[in-house]
């Protein structure tokens, strides 16, 4: 009986392991299933290709009727396939830096320089770029922006300090314009712990949000969007901020926190007066995010990582000054099918300078693409729901 109880144990115990190995492998087929299953957004990209002028840190923009301007009169009129020549029109300075946002619709076309000038206690004047929908001609303009905690002068400021325009201008159903604005109130004193957070900026910045009733004579200030926090995990603060409407109605806000921190998010629920508190969006180290609503309703957002993995390091003078152009960063894509709560970002452009791009869908998921002198375009596999 022993003998006969200790075969039918062994059998039972070799039973089992056959199983349990079994179910192993079921299980992780199972797993290696699920993920051949998620689907990447990218279907492919283009050549990429140089204008070969070497411009660094410029922008893009596109007029109604679908023509990309570039800096170095350049201009693109088959939705960036290619890049030619232009002098009908001079937009040198409206490309010439980051610090911009455009406006293109079916009666106007405005732009706005990025830096303001203090006026008097919460009055700071600017400059904008005004037109026809045709671009026919630019007529300079002088808009006022009233944020009453704005923060005044200060001697002995050598770095970034102020208050800047930055890259995005949206109309809203009701026909008011609201804008994108990052820099100092007074309160605003914070300086930033990160060394190189330290060389770029003065104190700490937050995020806020301007509107205009009068097509962009005037902009009056309507709520902060962010503001950093002694302790947070913020490097420069909230800064290079862009927005985008989404099919919801929200609002939403991506938000650079410094070139060694993440990308941060925020949403508005009521056209920009109020915003959830900046949510990590899983996009680390990023600088100068670009955000668009899809005409399928989902999210692109263009971003680069300048100081990239297997690059930066701890040292003493810092990544800043051991950058050297083009580097080693790379410029990305990452979309969105739940208004930015969750990304499928990839990589497009390696050793790309700057990484400040600008993106346009040109087409029905096709994503143009220009940071520097580089520009792609990128085909988007279509949306599940589609």
């Amino acid at each position: 009986m022993k003998v006969q109880s200790a075969k039918i144990m062994s059998y039972c115990a070799g039973l089992l392991f056959v199983v349990s190995i079994i179910l192993f492998f079921l299980s992780n087929r199972k797993y290696s299933d699920s993920k051949q299953h998620v689907k990447s957004s990218i279907a492919g990209i283009s050549e990429i290709k140089s204008m070969n002028n070497e411009t660094k840190w410029t922008r893009c923009f596109r007029t109604v009727d679908g023509t990309i301007y570039f800096k170095d009169h350049k201009m693109s009129r088959d939705r960036g396939k290619t890049v030619s020549e232009q002098n009908r029109i001079d937009v040198e300075e409206l490309n010439r830096v980051a610090e911009r946002a455009v406006l293109a619709t079916g009666t106007v076309f405005y732009a706005l320089n990025g830096r303001t000038e203090y006026e008097g206690p919460g009055i700071y004047k600017g400059k904008a770029w005004r037109s026809d929908e045709k671009l026919t001609a630019l007529k300079e303009e002088e808009p006022i922006f009233n944020i009453p905690e704005g923060i005044k002068p200060r001697k002995g400021v050598d770095r970034w300090f102020g208050i800047f325009v930055y890259r995005t201008i949206l109309t809203l159903p009701d026909g008011s314009w609201l804008m994108t604005m990052y820099g100092n109130f007074e309160p605003d004193t914070i300086v930033p712990n990160d060394k190189d957070a330290f060389l770029e900026t003065q104190f700490m910045s937050r995020t806020i949000i301007m509107n205009s009733s009068d097509e962009g004579h005037s902009w009056k200030y309507l709520s902060t969007v962010a503001a950093p926090l002694t302790g947070e995990p913020v490097g420069e603060g909230f800064v290079e901020p862009a927005i985008t409407l989404l099919k919801d109605g929200r609002l939403l806000c991506i938000m650079r926190a410094g070139h060694h921190f993440p990308l941060y998010a925020s949403w508005s629920s009521d056209n920009g007066k109020t915003w959830t508190p900046p949510v990590y969006t899983g996009l680390d180290r990023g600088c100068d995010p670009c955000l668009i609503t899809l005409s399928d309703g989902r999210v692109a957002l263009s971003w680069g990582r300048r100081y990239c993995e297997g690059w930066s390091i701890i040292s003493t003078v810092g990544d800043q000054e051991r950058f050297k152009y083009p580097g080693e960063g790379y410029t990305n894509l990452a979309i969105s099918s739940d208004g930015g709560s969750t990304w499928d970002n990839n990589k497009i452009i390696l050793q790309s300078g700057s990484c400040y791009s600008t993106i346009f869908e040109v087409e029905p998921n096709v994503i143009f693409m220009q940071v520097d002198q580089w520009f792609c375009r990128i085909k988007l596999n279509k949306a599940l729901n589609n």
